[in-house]
This record gives C-alpha cells, structure tokens and sequence, in this order.
C-alpha cells in the first residue's frame, strides 16, 4: 500500500504543477487582454450606443429676412426598447408599420421613432422637437434645391453654398448605456446632448409673399412654364417659379420623368421667345430716328428676298403706325423696321438687353444664355426679318424677357438679375456687392415705349392680361418652336410680359406658358391674375391716379 500511496502522490504533484502553470498563463493572458487598447476600446463601445437625434445646418432666408426653410418642427420619439413598453408604442404605430417596429424591438437596441398615430408615452420613450428642413410643398424648390442622403447639397442654394451651411451643422444626439449585446440597459437614462441651432444662413432676393402668390396661381393656370417676378429698379429676382414642380416625397420619380422634366426650373432655361421681342426692334428702330406715325400697309404677308413671311392676322391689318402694329403685333411692320435698321443695328440692341448672355448669379447657379444669330448670318435679310418679330434662331429665358422689359421701365438701364443678397444670422446682414446698371436706352425712348405697352394692355379690346384692381402694360407673344405633334400641328409656346401699376411700376412679370399656343389665351390671365393678388397682398396702390 505504501508503494502505492506514494506513486498516487507523486501523480497528484504533477497534475498540480500542471494546472498551477496553465492557470498562471491564463491570467496571464487575461491581464494582456483587458490592458489591451483595442480590447478596451471595444467595451467602451460595447457600453453606450449613440444616436443622432436630428442634424441641422445653415438656413436659407427671404429679403425680408424670413425662413425658407426649417420652418416648422415634428416630435420625434426616441425609444428604448423593453419588454414593458413594446405593446404601448406597437399601439401608436400604422399596422403597415408595426412589423419593421417590432423588428427594432427584437434587436433590443434604442431607435428612433416617426409619424406615430398617437403619440407614445411610458417608461424608455423621449420625445424630441426637431427642425423639418422642407415642407411637402417647399417654396422656391427649383431654387433651394434639395440634399442627398448624407445631407449634402444636391442642387440649387444648397448645392452652391454646401461648405457654408454646412459648417454651421449642429445637431442632438443621445447616449444611451448598453450591455455586452447591444442591448438597453434598464433603469439608466440617456444622456442628452443638444447644440443650439445656428440663425445664420444665405440671405436670398425672393420675397416670400411675393413666391407663394405666382406658385399657386401657376399651380392652377399653368401646366407647362415659368413665371418670373423681378423689382424692375434693382434687378432683383422677387418670385421665380416653374412648372410642374418636383416634391422630395416623388423625387425618384420626378428625376426619371422625361415627358414633363419637372426638375428643369424653366426660368433659368431657354426657348423660342417670339413677339415679345419685338420691344428690342421698337428700341432699335426708335434709337435710329424711326418715328412712331411712320405707317406701312399691312397686307397679311411680306416678301423679303423671296422668302414670304406671315402676319398671324393673314387677311392683314392694313394701315398701322408703331402703336398700333405693338398692340395687334402685326409681323409685316417690324420685319419692315428691322430691316431699315439694320442688322448690325439690330443684333447689337439685343446684345445691349443682355440677349445671348448667361446670368451667373453664384458659382453652381446659373440662368443660361439662350441663343442669337451671328453677325454673318445677319446678312441675310431673311435672318435680320426673323430676328424681327423675334423668331428664327433667337432664344432667351424667362429672366432675359424680364431684364428686357426693367429697362423700358427703369429709364433705360439694363439691370443685372440678382438672386442672392448676401448672409444673415437673425439679425444683421452681410450684403453682397451689388452691381450697377447699364444705361442703355435714352430715357425718352424707355418712356415712350412703356406708352406703348400700357396701350397694349389698356386700350386693346380683346386683351386678356387687363387687371382688376390695378393698371398694367406689356406684350404677349406666341412663339413658333419648330416642333410637332403626332398630329402635325406645330407646338408653340405663349408668352406676357407686363409691368404693374401701370405709370408707376412697382414689378416686372414673365409668364411662359410652354407648348399652350397663343399668349393672350395662356399666359396673358396669369399674369392678370398676379397682378391683381399681388396688388392685394401687398397694399400698395394698385390704379394710377
């Protein structure tokens, strides 16, 4: 027995040494682990769990210094899920929503809660007031623009001042104490920490009145087109819209839209501008000597070169001076009159207006130039007669017309279209340099031409752009495109441009009404009817006494 006693406890010595050494390095082992750094940083993330509860950035501001955007706020729910408060917030959710929500639930990890029906209440739920950066029907979104998933500008002012409003960014996160799952810890609050809000944005030349009267009457009158409302004085853009617009809520469907590309803001592009050019051969004539009783016959057609152009009236106006040719935009007189003027004269009147210039009004936001014939095809009387009663290869966007008309109105400058007033922060401005007008029309001549206009408008019997509560003048214009429809029928787009009050002007408005056909039909009430709603809103006095 004693032999084997001792062998029994010499085994037992071994095993001990054994697992003596195996333990040693075990705690070893631990020791390294737990003092490693990337160990340490992992249960440090392992112990709290971070959401960003809602992120903001610079704001954008009318002229009058109100927002355009974050306007209004929404609650958002932050929740921590349990076994207590699942079947109260499941209670609050849309049942198309409730099987999504109760996936969070069974991850066990805190999230973020939307649009409930009613709002949830009880233990492991928080409620947040967080910004709404758009509204379902964003003002000026062709001008604002949108951002991406990461909020980024994707276009607009928030594309083109990305860097800016984005190093104003603050935002309202919550830790919340999780175990080694990932799971809510019970019986710990978050912790809350919240950046106050940056008032400091893009101050802009829209005037937010001024852009939610022409968007819903466009809304309602218009199915293609623009509308452009300008302070004729200072050039600034007061109200721009196009239609159809885009919404954030059909943005992919919007984006791969071909038949009606509502993402294009049809006031920064070009079309064919037709008669409403015919303010530029006035001033060309005007500034050479042509005389406003100097008269021409007007047949229905003209023969220039061999070459018939047509008057829309084809039995003819007859006998017609320069005022009356504007007001029954009578094709043959101004073919007649660019002709005598020339054109060099001519093309270089429209190069004066600012026709076939692009407007920068920032880096990243531009109006385009559209398009003029050259000077050697100005040889061609034919060219010099399209150019006339503004056809053939002339185009101009919505702002162009409206610079155009601002100088009539102005006395004859020609103004700079400007867009972006400068920054602000709630309080105080930061202004922009602005840039001065070009004289380019006599004041005698601007003056008679914006007679001429107000009798268009006044005096014409069939005249639909005639407002109710105030006086206005201006000229329509149906412009051929070159295009057809399957019918064979040639799309043409109408146009108005008109000032209001009539003696007085107070706004400069473009209507485009793309592809509708004639402009007294189209685009000519639309311009009555904000006249007549800016007239009342704005309280200012709309008849000339």
């Amino acid at each position: 027995m004693g032999k084997y006693t001792k062998r029994i406890q010499k085994r037992v010595l071994i095993s001990f040494c054994i697992y003596s050494f195996l333990f040693v390095g075990l705690f070893a082992r631990i020791g390294s682990l737990t003092s490693s750094e990337v160990l340490s940083t992992a249960a440090g993330n392992q112990s709290s769990y971070t959401l960003t509860v809602s992120q903001s950035r610079g704001l954008i501001y009318d002229c009058n210094g109100e927002r355009l955007v974050a306007e209004q706020e929404e609650t958002v729910y932050l929740i921590l899920p349990s076994a207590d408060n699942v079947t109260q917030v499941l209670k609050t959710v849309p049942i198309s929503r409730r099987e999504s929500v109760l996936a969070q639930f069974q991850a066990g990890k805190p999230f973020l809660l939307y649009d409930p029906l009613t709002p949830p209440e009880g233990e492991g739920v928080y409620p947040f007031s967080v910004p709404v950066r758009y509204q379902e029907d964003q003002l000026a979104q062709h001008i604002i623009g949108y951002l991406d998933g990461e909020g980024n500008g994707v276009s607009g002012v928030e594309a083109a001042f990305n860097n800016f409003l984005s190093s104003l960014a603050c935002e309202t996160t919550a830790t919340v104490m999780v175990n080694g799952l990932g799971r809510v810890m019970s019986g710990v609050e978050p912790k809350i920490r919240a950046e106050t809000p940056s008032e400091t944005g893009i101050m802009l030349s829209i005037d937010k009145n001024i852009q939610s009267v022409i968007e819903s009457i466009g809304k309602e009158m218009l199915n293609k087109g623009a509308i452009v409302v300008m302070d004729p004085y200072t050039g600034a853009l007061k109200g721009v819209a196009s239609f159809p617009d885009y919404q954030l809520s059909t943005l992919s469907d919007d984006l791969l839209d071909e038949e009606n590309t509502p993402m294009i803001n049809r006031a920064f592009y070009p079309y064919a501008v037709g008669s409403t050019f015919k303010i530029v051969t006035t001033a060309a004539g005007l500034n050479a000597g042509h005389k406003m009783e100097e008269t021409m016959v007007c047949k229905g057609y003209l023969d220039v070169s061999g070459q018939i152009f047509r008057c829309h009236l084809r039995s003819g106006h007859g006998e017609v001076d320069l005022l009356d040719a504007l007001k029954e935009s009578c094709n043959p007189y101004f073919i007649t009159l660019g002709l005598s003027v020339g054109g060099d004269a001519l093309l270089t009147m429209a190069k004066s207006f600012g026709f076939g210039e692009e407007t920068i009004f920032t880096e990243g936001i531009t109006s385009a130039a559209g398009t003029l014939p050259s000077e050697s095809e100005m040889i061609n009387p034919a060219a010099v007669a399209n150019l006339s009663f503004g056809q053939g290869k002339l185009t101009a966007t919505p702002v162009q017309i409206a610079v155009m008309l601002s100088a009539v109105v102005n006395g004859g400058y020609r103004v700079t279209p400007r867009l972006i007033e400068g920054e602000y922060d709630g309080e105080n401005e930061n202004r922009y340099r602005d840039i001065n007008s070009e004289k380019i029309l006599s004041s005698d001549i601007a003056a008679a031409i914006q007679t001429y206009l107000i009798h268009c408008v006044m005096v014409a019997e069939d005249s639909k752009a005639v407002p109710t509560h105030t006086t206005a003048g201006g000229k329509t214009a149906t412009a051929q495109t070159g295009q057809y429809n399957e019918n064979g029928e040639e799309y043409e787009h109408g146009w108005f441009a008109g000032f209001f009050p009539a003696a007085s002007p107070e706004y400069v408005v473009v209507v485009l009404s793309e592809n509708s056909g004639y402009g007294n039909e189209t685009a000519a009430p639309v311009f009555a009817a904000i006249a007549d709603a800016l007239t009342e809103s704005l309280n200012f006095a709309g008849t000339d006494s």
